[in-house]
């Protein structure tokens, strides 16, 4: 009995043993992979942000980004067309006398009025205004540091990727069509166009 439980006792005591390598291996791969995605998106050169800029700016460009980045007053729709009832910009973006954004846009869509909605709704800063603008001149407004608060660059990556005016493009209710690329992966560009240097085309 004494030989039988000894057996059992190594064996469990190798038992241990093999999984807690096993363990150790398992998040050595882990944390290999991790430091692969990280060395992968922080040596992302010119060349790739270049290309991730490319993307980019065709969701910049698309009428759920633009439609808000107006000088005097938003536009509507898919055919961007002027704003019924007419609107005007305002000091702070958010409209004058009664016409004002909260007016009518509440903090979500209203999908029972049509109404598109989300928290801030406003126009975007009338220093970010992009109609007109050419792909290097956008990107040279979206790389300057004083468009954004905190830490540049990674304000941008946090400000694409959380804002709750830019998520919404990508679910802007009924009769709008969302950015036609999925969120993360729009995320994943700019994360490429930060990590290799904010590159931009020539004008």
């Amino acid at each position: 009995m004494f030989g039988l439980a000894a057996k059992l006792r190594f064996g469990l005591s190798l038992s241990r043993r093999t999984a807690i390598i096993f363990v150790a291996g398992l998040w050595s791969m882990m944390a290999a992979n991790q430091i692969g995605w990280a060395q992968t998106t922080a040596s992302a050169g010119e060349a790739e942000s270049l290309a991730a800029w490319g993307k980019i700016v065709e969701v910049l460009k698309h009428p759920r980004c633009l439609n808000c980045h107006q000088d005097k007053g938003p536009l509507q729709g898919d055919s961007r067309r002027v704003h019924i009832p007419t609107v005007e910009r305002g000091a702070n973006g958010l409209g004058v006398g009664t016409m004002r954004c909260y007016n009518c846009h509440n903090g979500r869509n209203n999908e029972m009025a049509g109404v598109p909605g989300a928290i801030g709704w406003s126009l975007a800063p009338a220093e970010m205004l992009w109609e007109g603008k050419s792909s290097a001149q956008l990107c040279e407004l979206l790389k300057t540091p004083a468009r954004y608060h905190g830490a540049f660059p990674e304000a941008i990556n946090r400000h694409m990727a959380d804002e709750h005016l830019v998520v919404w493009g990508w679910e802007p209710g009924r009769g709008r069509k969302p950015v036609p690329i999925p969120h993360t992966e729009f995320v994943n560009l700019v994360k490429v166009w930060v990590s290799g240097g904010l590159a931009c085309p020539q004008p």
